[in-house]
């Protein structure tokens, strides 16, 4: 399973690909050969991971994280991650406006979760486990 929404972040001029998997080490390959020809992330063992970001260039960020892990806890920590690259790569350091996006990547992140796309995978899964 690999469920994916990709946002665009106006703002900051960049997109963010959000991507739930129950296979973290074939989604990262995947992921590599989309984005870089297989150099996107060296030596990242994604299969040991809960979950990861990755910046691909300074216009797109991908924030995976593996199903079985997908808790507030995980999904704050790889948001954190996401929202620091992205003000970084900007030269951003300004309290308020980063605190602005870890909102929005969390708004953004909770509305791909609740939706019906990502319900009717986590149904599958179920049945095809039970």
């Amino acid at each position: 399973m690999r469920i994916t929404k990709k946002v665009r972040v106006n703002t900051f001029n960049c997109s963010i690909l959000f991507v739930i998997t129950n296979e973290m080490g074939k989604s990262e390959k995947y992921l590599q050969k989309k984005y870089a020809k297989g150099t996107l992330v060296p030596g990242t063992a994604a299969e040991e991971a809960e979950g990861i970001t990755i910046t691909v260039d300074g216009g797109l960020y991908i924030v995976m994280i593996d199903a079985k892990f997908l808790n507030h806890n995980t999904i704050g920590h790889e948001l954190f991650h996401a929202a620091k690259r992205i003000a970084e790569d900007r030269d951003i350091t300004d309290e308020e406006t980063c605190a602005w996006l870890m909102g929005f990547l969390c708004e953004e992140f909770y509305k791909f979760i609740g939706s019906e796309k990502v319900k009717k995978e986590f149904e599958k899964v179920d049945n095809q486990n039970g």
